[in-house]
């Protein structure tokens, strides 16, 4: 059992960080399935790019995160001498793991949803179209 968790942990990480590559060099195209999908960054191709070139971070906080978390199961592993169980101490570790991880994306996800809306609302602006506000 927790072989296989290792297994989804570091594909899930590989994931991230593929993601991570692709916002950053600016090939994550508009989508509804991943990425930093808010109101803003769906309504413009423009602030979509912006968003995921300057939050591509977010992507690379989460693969380490996950690493992290694939590094105490199997440290749990090593520990107990046994592949099916873990100490209560090590699914704690994976806990506060998964617990700070989704405080990342919740934090970043804020401030990303604030900058992708003040970039959109600027573009809006700019372009003269003030009765969209």
């Amino acid at each position: 059992m927790l072989l296989g968790l290792i297994v989804i942990f570091l594909l899930t990480a590989r994931w991230c960080f593929s993601m991570y590559r692709s916002a950053k060099d600016g090939r994550l195209e508009r989508n509804y399935q991943v990425g930093i999908k808010t109101r803003w960054t769906i309504a413009s191709d423009e602030t979509w790019e912006y968003v995921h070139r300057k939050y591509a971070f977010v992507f690379l906080g989460c693969g380490v995160l996950i690493v992290l978390m694939t590094v105490g199961v199997a440290v749990g592993i090593i520990v107990t001498h046994d592949i099916n169980n873990l100490d209560m101490l090590w699914w704690w570790v994976l806990l506060a793991l998964a617990v700070i991880l989704v405080m990342w994306l919740v934090i970043c996800g804020v401030i990303a949803n604030l900058d992708a809306k003040n970039h959109y609302l600027d573009g809006v602006s700019a372009s003269g179209n003030d009765h969209e506000r």
